[in-house]
Formats: structure tokens, sequence, C-alpha cells
């Protein structure tokens, strides 16, 4: 029924929740799961007060990607402990919602699986969140979790 299955993550409990529901589905349908994570800025940045000011820091690209390869390499750990036996990671950078949509197309899946609400909370609510992007432009099925 599955052949392949894209996983976006980026470490929040919902995407830990999709992350649980691809690898069963993974290994019960012998699927090929493709977990795709696409750093981003959350908001949740340093800010380093001096004197009377304020400046706010924000993560370098190698802080974004080496932050990146934990979330992925932790989403693969919990795949193979489940079972899953084909599994491909990949950290994009880009438009979320755009990218996780190729990366579907890329690898022909079947059904595309993400949290609901992922680590920007605010961003989501203000300009959309990405699961619902991803559910109007993806070419196969979607699974939000929660």
């Amino acid at each position: 029924m599955f052949n392949a299955i894209v996983v976006a993550v980026d470490g929040s409990e919902h995407s830990k929740r999709a992350i649980d529901i691809a690898a069963d589905m993974g290994q019960r349908y012998d699927a090929a799961v493709h977990v795709v994570h696409i750093p981003q800025h959350t908001g949740h940045e340093k800010t380093l007060a001096l004197g009377g000011a304020a400046i706010t820091l924000q993560p370098s690209r190698a802080e974004l990607e080496a932050a990146g390869e934990s979330v992925v390499a932790a989403a693969r750990g919990l795949l193979e402990a489940a079972g899953c036996k084909k599994i491909e990671t990949e950290i994009l950078g880009g438009d979320p919602a755009q990218q996780i949509v190729a990366a579907a197309k890329r690898v022909d899946a079947d059904l595309i699986i993400m949290g609901r609400r992922g680590l920007s909370d605010f961003t989501g609510l203000v300009i959309g969140s990405t699961s619902h992007k991803v559910a109007h432009l993806a070419p196969c099925a979607c699974l939000t979790t929660r």
C-alpha cells in the first residue's frame, strides 16, 4: 500500500509523534521512510544585553545545520529501533512547505507525515502553518499529528 513515506521533522513533540507513526507504517509496509528537516529560526534566539541596549543574536547557519543533524539523527534512531530498514535523511533549505512537497515528488511518496504544529507556533498562526500549505500542495496523501 505504501512504498515511500516522507516524514517532516523539526524536533517538536508533534514531529516526534509523526516519527512514531512513520516508524509504524514504514515497518508494517516495508516502506522507505524519507526524513526531511528544514532548519528555521524559531524566534527563540539569544538576547545579549549591553548596558541599556539589547541585541538579539540569531543562530549561525552552522549552528542551525548542527541542530538539524541532531534532529535527523534522532529521527533515524527512532526509525531503526522500530525496525525500519529503508531510511533516508535530508536537510534542506528554503520554504519548509515547498521543500517538503518537493521531497515528496522526488521520492514519489505515497504519504507525507508531519506535525500539525512545530517549534514556531506563532509564525504559523500569523502566516499560515506549514502543514496547511503542504496539505494543499502535496502530490500525495498527508497525515498530520497532534
